[in-house]
């Protein structure tokens, strides 16, 4: 979560308007334009961001190039997420403030299955939780909704 907000936070500062796909996809116009990876390993945590900085490699995303005024450095955006990682106060709070996912009615699909709900929020774990009260640290989740 910590790395969504990172990269969203460096996303506004380039008047580009960011929303959060829980668990780890960061959007733009409903477009996706980064998606964030973590494994722990041992007692580390290494995350992973893909960030479309000059292309959009698929069908329904997005790149900074296309969206940004002025022309952005790929140095200067890494250094920017580093910094904005390591300033964040209250990850859950922020990130829930640029979460899309909230309000929307979404299929989760996990390993053991898949669970249709209007999401009523994330918990203080970083659960997503459905409106019947079932909540999920991981899994793909699938907007029925179009984004706004």
């Amino acid at each position: 979560m910590k790395a969504s907000v990172a990269v969203a936070k460096t996303l506004e500062s380039l008047d580009i308007e960011p929303r959060l796909k829980w668990p780890n996809d960061v959007l733009v116009e409903g477009k996706k334009i980064c998606g964030i990876l973590t494994e722990v390993y041992e007692d580390r945590g290494i995350v992973g961001i893909g960030l479309n900085v000059e292309v959009a490699p698929i069908e329904d995303s997005v790149c900074i190039t296309d969206l940004a005024e002025n022309e952005v450095s790929i140095d200067g955006l890494l250094k920017e997420i580093i910094s904005n990682f390591y300033d964040i106060d209250e990850v859950l709070e922020t990130y829930r403030d640029y979460c899309s996912t909230i309000g929307k009615r979404v299929k989760v699909k996990t390993v053991s299955g898949e669970k249709e709900g209007v999401v009523e929020g994330i918990d203080e774990s970083g659960r997503i939780v459905l409106e019947n009260g079932e909540r999920f640290i991981s899994g793909d989740v699938i907007h029925i909704e179009k984004e706004d």
